[in-house]
């Protein structure tokens, strides 16, 4: 079966241990994700998130392995299972994600690359797609403060 990848990055002003704390913290993935989420953070934990507009009928599920990490440079997970409204899909034992997280001058670098999905199933591409972007989106939601707005001018 032929597969593809997607990576999907953000900086975010802060070190990069807080940003692996809340790569494995449920309650923060569900506070940016709006998912449900479990996580045993240990090697060979697991990694489960359901997602969709609707909480008992989630569009999809995934449940990875975490395979390794490495605190504060990286988490790699190994998919076992997934799931759509309709049914199994049989091609989650071949995925993978990994987070990986740089320090940068200005914080940290975190990029998430998922891959082996596979090249014919164009709605889970891109339902991982936008749920990664979401998901980085949120990260920066929490972790970047809020700009000062400009009082309006007087005249």
């Amino acid at each position: 079966m032929s597969t593809r990848s997607q990576w999907h990055e953000i900086e975010l002003p802060v070190p990069a241990m807080t940003v692996f704390n809340m790569l494995l913290s449920p309650k923060a993935i569900r506070g940016r994700w709006n998912n449900v989420s479990a996580v045993v953070t240990e090697l060979d934990g697991v990694w489960v998130l359901a997602w969709g507009a609707r909480e008992s009928d989630p569009d999809y599920v995934s449940g990875a392995r975490i395979k390794s990490f490495q605190a504060p440079k990286r988490v790699t997970m190994t998919y076992e299972y997934a799931r759509s409204r309709e049914g199994l899909l049989p091609f989650a034992t071949g995925m993978t994600a990994e987070f990986a997280i740089k320090e940068t001058a200005q914080g940290a670098l975190v990029r998430v690359t998922q891959s082996g999905l596979p090249a014919g199933e164009e709605a889970y591409f891109q339902s991982c797609a936008d749920g990664w972007r979401a998901a980085l989106q949120g990260l920066g939601a929490i972790l970047m403060p809020p700009q000062p707005q400009q009082p309006p001018a007087r005249r």
